[in-house]
């Protein structure tokens, strides 16, 4: 008797989250008893400007969004316009007063040629912005990817073997005819961004534009010191994209799925808006400051891979080993599978998990939870599967000390809120009814996410009310708000500290003097 109370002792404590925690400490304790002492525990300047604190848990981390860049705006333009304009206007319309004259390209071009370039009567890639942006109607910051591919789409027209170098007004008038005025708005998009023989627009479509974008635009004008930085904001604004855009997650996008999506007005919002972090949708630095550090703090052996056991500390431990093997083993990647990705989660893999995971309450997280706890892939959650998870839920409920709630209340009260079409199993569309989507990822909560669980049981109806009125519109939004200033505020303590040992060690300097 007293040997099987001793495997069951071992097996609760084994089954504890902070186990390996204290363990990884304990080794850490001697580790540092041996090893000589650090050099200095303040921040040190790379070459290239960026910041590396040894003191920091995160290590290298991005710099914060400038405070006194947050107030500025820029002009917003009515892109409906383009729908009106034409080349020229046919004579007999226009008297008859049916095409007003400002609509006319041709004039337009003709006006911008005689006050920029009029000597050479073309354009550069300098002086061709105001096309892009007043005429073409697409976003400033596409002005260089637009220029070369109106000169990629003129030489190969040409077919003569000679390259032009300057547009002059038979290029636009040939590009207006053939890629503007035949197509609508999502279409152009679509016809600019994929490759001349692609029907779809990859992750590598959207690199010039956003390097583009990090030159242009005045509120990631502090990040041009950053090269390292400015690459991981570009592949997590591309990831974003993908994650609300991709939906298949075939890692390729269509024109249907752009023609779906918010993706054309999310472009022409950031090119008017200086302050970057009020353009939630994709290109938020706040948002990618959250994502970055949060993976950053998992990566302990800095190979920007994430391991399972990396990815059980997320959130204070609050997931099951059980939904990190099948985050593993068969959650959604963004750009799709390699032999190894069952052994690790890169960056990529990272943000699709996150975004998931902090809001629950849209389409795209719905489902990438549906197929993790699907486990035989049937398209339905039975009782079985449920109650598998579940159990993960009750031994740590258990350990932890916390009151148990049995799998059939828990799941009655689950049922009750999302009322599915078929009550003996639940399907992804009935989490996505309006009247429940809001309340549905609970669902998932109880299944793997045990401290959001409990934060459901013990939730405050005022709090709900105030979450329903306040200023975001995602679960994401106010997530990544509300982490950004815990991370701020964790920066500021640690200057402070780094502060005030500058200041002990200069007074001792002084009274050894």
């Amino acid at each position: 008797a007293a040997a099987i109370k001793m495997d069951e002792l071992l097996v609760s404590w084994l089954g504890n989250d902070t186990v390996y925690e204290d363990v990884r400490k304990l080794v850490e304790s001697y580790r540092a008893a041996t090893d000589p002492p650090p050099i200095s525990p303040l921040k040190e300047k790379k070459e290239d400007g960026e910041m590396k604190n040894k003191d920091s848990p995160r290590g290298v981390i991005p710099p914060f969004y400038p405070k006194e860049a947050r107030t500025r705006r820029r002009r917003y333009n009515d892109q409906n316009s383009v729908l009106l304009k034409t080349w020229a206007p046919d004579t007999d319309a226009s008297l008859d007063g049916n095409l007003e004259i400002t609509n006319c390209v041709r004039d337009q071009v003709q006006m911008i040629i005689e006050d920029v370039a009029p000597e050479t009567k073309s354009f550069s890639l300098e002086n061709f912005r105001k096309v892009t942006k007043d005429i073409l109607d697409f976003p400033s910051f596409f002005n260089g990817p637009l220029f070369t591919r109106i000169l990629q789409l003129w030489n190969s027209k040409e077919g003569t073997g000679a390259s032009a170098s300057t547009i002059n007004l038979s290029m636009i008038k040939w590009f207006w005819m053939n890629e503007i005025e035949p197509y609508d708005i999502s279409e152009r998009f679509f016809r600019l961004f994929k490759q001349l023989e692609s029907n779809f627009v990859g992750r590598d479509d959207f690199l010039p534009y956003i390097k583009e974008l990090l030159n242009d635009h005045p509120g990631l004008e502090f990040l041009s010191n950053h090269a390292e930085f400015q690459e991981k904001y570009a592949v997590t604004v591309i990831t974003r994209i993908f994650y609300s855009v991709n939906k298949c997650h075939s890692g390729k996008i269509t024109l249907r799925q752009i023609r779906r999506s918010d993706l054309m007005q999310a472009f022409q919002q950031v090119d008017d808006e200086e302050d970057i972090n009020k353009v939630t949708r994709y290109f938020s630095y706040e948002h990618f400051y959250v994502l970055y550090c949060r993976f950053w703090e998992l990566d302990h052996d800095r190979d920007y891979r994430i391991t399972r056991e990396d990815l059980l500390k997320y959130g204070d431990h609050s997931l099951s080993h059980m939904i990190v093997d099948r985050i593993f083993d068969a959650a959604p990647r963004p750009f799709g599978k390699n032999d190894d990705s069952k052994e690790f989660l890169s960056y990529e893999d990272f943000i699709f998990f996150m975004l998931s995971e902090e809001d629950k309450a849209n389409e795209v997280s719905v489902r990438y939870w549906f197929t993790c706890v699907d486990v035989d892939g049937d398209g339905k959650l039975n009782n079985m599967e449920m109650r598998s998870f579940y159990a993960v839920q009750l031994h740590r409920m258990q350990c932890m000390g916390h009151e148990i709630v049995p799998f059939e209340d828990m799941l009655c009260q689950m049922m009750d809120m999302i009322k599915p079409i078929n009550s003996d199993c639940l399907i992804a569309e009935d989490f996505l009814q309006q009247e429940c989507c809001q309340v549905s990822g609970a669902l998932f909560d109880a299944l793997f996410n045990l401290n959001k669980y409990l934060m459901f049981e013990q939730r405050d109806p005022f709090v709900e009310r105030q979450k329903r009125e306040d200023e975001f519109e995602t679960d994401w939004d106010r997530f990544a708000c509300i982490d950004y200033n815990r991370l701020a505020l964790e920066e500021e303590a640690r200057e402070e500290e780094a502060m005030e040992i500058d200041w002990v060690t200069v007074d001792d300097e002084d009274e050894d003097g």
